[in-house]
């Protein structure tokens, strides 16, 4: 194959002259699209109908560094809350700014401020886990809201279950974590893993400006116990799709 021809890759060539062009962020940002994982929808609650009021809450709905997790500019990564709220890639999109884009497109009244989260036809939580790598991230509770969720997730999902609006949950995870104390409180849930730097890719498929093309590539387990047992929550291959 001439794998080992040039083990050092000095004769190889790239016709970018930096990284993050926009070629590759579109490339990326399809592959975010393509790998979203839709594990739930009641009553067809996706795609958000257009003239919608949307709540968007939780911590992972404008982070562009939890969306990234670790390997990105430091080892562990960083979220953009522990950034001092700067945005970890500058160039980056978070979930919010791909729907605040979208915004006059399918007629969405965004809604940031919990005071008038009442006023919200529909609950978009955002939910995620710290950034980490290697042993960094063992642990043996997974639980969305365990050591390693983001801090934010407990407040926000209590918040959401208050409101009693139709309520879609998005995971940003590299993992599948475990969310069967809460499943029952949503409508929709959608698996994000970590879309990096073009969260706006979920922003376009939650619209159905884009369509759901993504299966789960591991089992989804309800509870650590049943971890490599066949007790599974959803089986590999599992993911719920509509048309555009």
């Amino acid at each position: 194959m001439g794998i080992i021809d040039d083990p050092m890759m000095e004769k190889v060539t790239t016709k970018e002259s930096s990284l993050g062009s926009q070629e590759y962020r579109d490339l990326a940002r399809t592959l975010v699209e393509e790998s979203l994982v839709l594990l739930k929808n009641d009553n067809k609650i996706l795609p958000i109908k257009k003239g919608t009021k949307l709540y968007v809450t939780g911590p992972a709905a404008n982070d562009v560094g939890a969306q990234c997790g670790g390997w990105t500019f430091t080892w562990l990564g960083s979220t953009d809350a522990d950034n001092h709220g700067r945005k970890w890639i500058p160039e980056g999109k978070t979930i919010l700014d791909g729907l605040k884009e979208l915004a006059d497109e399918y007629n969405l009244t965004i809604i940031t401020d919990p005071a008038k989260a009442a006023d919200a036809d529909l609950t978009l939580l955002c939910l995620g886990e710290k950034t980490y790598t290697e042993w960094k991230g063992d642990s043996a509770d997974i639980n969305i809201t365990g050591s390693l969720g983001l801090t934010g997730n407990k407040k926000a999902i209590d918040q959401a279950k208050s409101l009693g609006n139709p309520t879609v949950a998005l995971i940003v995870s590299g993992r599948n974590v475990i969310i069967s104390d809460y499943m029952e409180q949503w409508d929709g849930i959608v698996m994000c893993y970590l879309p990096g730097s073009e969260g706006d890719g979920i922003a376009n498929v939650v619209t159905g400006k884009k369509t759901f093309k993504g299966t789960l590539p591991m089992p989804y387990y309800s509870r650590v116990e049943d971890i490599r047992t066949d007790q599974v929550l959803f089986p590999v291959g599992y993911g719920l799709t509509y048309s555009p």
